[in-house]
């Protein structure tokens, strides 16, 4: 299968595709040792060698990953202010990967750890109409079922911005408040936090528990492990058909 030369430079990880076609337009991209690449080009990864300035560049293997993220740790690898950061935490071999999916400090719960783009972008995207569960544990809202519908039906403006649920539904009520299950397509920035705040609620804890076809399950907070089966065939579903 040929992939074009811009997509196979990117998947090297030597940069992103956009930086690669920059690279290329400037003559520093050579195919099979001789020729200089032009944008447009494309190359058989079986094949063909690629080269940029004389280093050999060879696609790295795609790895995908569910995460357990716990709480009050920062989605990044470094904090000015020193709070615990995510990469401080993930193992030497997780070092190179990047999350899909960003989780607020104080939030918990499945992290997509991968160093597969295109898929990143997919998974995170609003046009792919992935949907997310999260559970939450809250308190002060006096009327919940009113609050639910609310965030289902006409959602609610924040600073201009309307947040709204693609679900909503409550599983109990809690000592002091209520546990919610809450279903997003979309990721804005602290949406459910905003929703419950505009509602004079409180959060206590955040939880998101599936991604699409990803889930937690059994898997222990600060744990990992790889994609099984099934979701590697949904990884090759979407980049296939380019939707779920």
């Amino acid at each position: 299968m040929r992939l074009r030369l811009q997509k196979y430079i990117a998947q090297s990880g030597i940069c992103s595709r956009r930086a690669a076609e920059i690279l290329i337009a400037q003559g520093k991209v050579l195919i099979n040792q001789s020729k200089v690449a032009q944008i447009g080009d494309s190359v058989d990864p079986n094949i063909d060698s690629v080269s940029l300035e004389g280093q050999t560049l060879r696609p790295r293997l795609k790895q995908y990953f569910v995460f357990h993220k716990p709480a009050k740790v920062l989605c990044s690898k470094k904090d000015p202010a020193g709070l615990p950061c995510l990469y401080q935490i993930l193992p030497p071999a997780l070092q190179h990967v990047f999350y899909a999916g960003r989780l607020d400090f104080m939030s918990e719960g499945l992290l997509i750890l991968t160093n597969d783009g295109a898929f990143s972008h997919q998974l995170t995207h609003p046009s792919f109409g992935i949907q997310k569960h999260y559970r939450v544990w809250l308190k002060s809202i006096l009327n919940i079922e009113s609050f639910l519908n609310t965030i289902i039906k006409d959602g609610i403006v924040d600073n201009g911005e309307l947040l709204k649920a693609k679900s909503a539904r409550k599983i109990s009520s809690v000592k002091g408040g209520d546990l919610i299950e809450i279903v997003l397509c979309e990721g804005k920035n602290r949406e459910i936090r905003r929703m419950i705040k505009a509602h004079d609620g409180k959060v206590i804890r955040l939880k998101r528990i599936t991604m699409g076809p990803f889930s937690l399950n059994d898997l222990k907070v600060g744990k990992w492990r790889s994609f099984n089966q099934k979701e590697l065939n949904f990884v090759k579903q979407i980049a296939d058909n380019g939707r779920i």
